[in-house]
């Protein structure tokens, strides 16, 4: 089961045909009806002719699974896109070659070779989530949360027809989202700062170093533990016995780190002199 959709954050984006879609809102408290299983006759027809972005949680989980270092899993399953009107590097899960479009996991009527470590957005699916403009009054005023849920719902997918119900909290408790947003979020407001800052395809240093954290977690253990890093950073033994071994900890770490880098802030400070 994969698919994406329209969206304001990078992790469920796609640009399949918008006029085949139909955006319904769901509350928190609402019920919808969902299955998808080889019995219903579309399945595997959304795992075609979609833009899946990976956050850096998915590339790790993917890449550990398939036991590749990261610019290889980058080299072979990836590309790389700009956010639209921004110098913002995305990475975009390639599609099988002379396939129809169909995802590069994608094994015929099998379905996905990676289902356990599938990216978000396809555990997501049918659900959707907005980013609300977070400086809205109301919102303020009354405490709201600056996301809002929807249902996708496309022409072609049957999967809406079963008459298996779900709330909210029971898909995502379902699908294993709930753990992967958490993960992800540091690195959302990062990517959510940086559209706010209006970063340019011309900012090649902060580009550089968005990418290596987020993308290339092997380049960033060596800029961390073979350069003078921290020699330059305070960082704690434990946090260093941490990162050294659990990729995990590293990436958390790492988005610590681009806090400070590109804006100046969070936690992480250079030793002083």
């Amino acid at each position: 089961m994969s698919a994406s959709a329209p969206s304001t954050n990078p992790d469920n984006h796609s640009e399949r045909n918008q006029e085949n879609f139909n955006l319904k809102p769901i509350p928190p408290e609402g019920i919808f009806s969902f299955a998808c299983h080889p019995g219903v006759s579309c399945f595997n027809r959304c795992c075609h002719e979609i833009d899946v972005i990976l956050t850096p949680v998915d590339i790790l989980r993917m890449k550990t699974e398939l036991n590749l270092p990261s610019h290889e899993f980058l080299t072979k399953y990836t590309s790389f896109h700009s956010l639209k009107e921004t110098g913002i590097p995305l990475v975009k899960l390639q599609m099988r070659e002379n396939s129809n479009g169909a995802c590069i996991f994608l094994e015929g009527t099998k379905g996905c070779s990676i289902y356990h470590n599938r990216p978000q957005v396809c555990r997501s699916y049918p659900l959707g989530v907005a980013a609300l403009d977070p400086r809205h009054a109301k919102l303020q005023t009354e405490g709201q949360s600056t996301e809002a849920r929807f249902l996708i719902q496309e022409d072609m997918c049957m999967g809406h027809r079963e008459p298996k119900t779900w709330t909210l909290k029971e898909w995502m408790n379902d699908q294993g989202t709930i753990g992967l947003e958490e993960e992800n979020k540091a690195w959302l407001e990062i990517v959510a700062k940086l559209k706010a800052m209006k970063m340019a395809e011309t900012q090649q240093r902060e580009i550089s170093l968005f990418m290596m954290v987020s993308y290339d977690l092997d380049t960033f253990w060596n800029f961390v533990f073979e350069s003078t890093f921290l020699e330059r950073f305070v960082v704690d033994e434990k946090t260093i016995e941490n990162i050294k071994s659990t990729e995990a900890e590293l990436l958390k770490f790492g988005m610590e780190w681009l806090q400070y880098a590109l804006f100046g802030e969070g936690n992480i400070r250079p030793r002083q002199k």
